[in-house]
């Protein structure tokens, strides 16, 4: 006599027989385990059949319905590196004769320097007059005047911070107003 094959009730389809099956309502096509769990790879409490981040790392748990974690910012970019003062380049500002006066070629000039100063917040600028040959009489008030002009400019024309300027007054070319990084 031959027996008929025993016939165990799936219900949801999964492989699992309702009997032993411990989720029994699985949607179809849902891998499950060998006790019908619906299978959770990353163990982040949401199924594979719903987890848009199949692995996610335990460090971005807790995640959310759709499976997907909040990861925070790598440590490199939670504290981003100061800017490079010391590699700035500034150009220098020449006046004519005795004048005090800054012109519109220096104009340009002094928008360039006010637009990398606003990129680098940080950097303070040594603003360098030259009085000219040693014991030139009115040298140093030309220069200083001149420190002053190119100051004034950046400052009430382009809203760059006079607590960012450092002047300074040395031998030199007279005719020039020198702009260095001062960090």
């Amino acid at each position: 006599m031959k027996l008929p094959a025993p016939v165990l009730p799936d219900a949801d389809g999964d492989g699992v027989t309702d009997q032993f099956d411990r989720e029994p309502n699985t949607p179809a096509g849902a891998p499950v385990d060998s006790h019908g769990v619906a299978k959770d790879t990353d163990g982040d409490g949401v199924p594979d059949y719903k987890d848009k981040q199949l692995i996610t790392p335990t460090y971005c748990q807790p995640v959310d319905a759709d499976g997907v974690g909040k990861c925070p910012d790598p440590e490199c970019c939670k504290n981003p590196p100061a800017p490079a003062c010391s590699n700035l380049v500034f150009p220098s500002v020449s006046f004519k004769g005795s004048a005090t006066k800054i012109s519109s070629e220096n104009e340009a000039i002094l928008s360039s320097v006010a637009n990398t100063l606003r990129s680098n917040p940080s950097c303070n600028i040594l603003v360098t007059g030259h009085a000219g040959a040693k014991g030139k009489k009115g040298g140093v008030d030309l220069s200083s005047r001149r420190v002053d002009a190119v100051i004034d400019y950046l400052a009430e024309k382009q809203g760059i911070d006079r607590g960012r300027f450092i002047k300074q007054n040395t031998p030199g070319d007279a005719g020039t107003v020198d702009l260095n990084p001062a960090n």
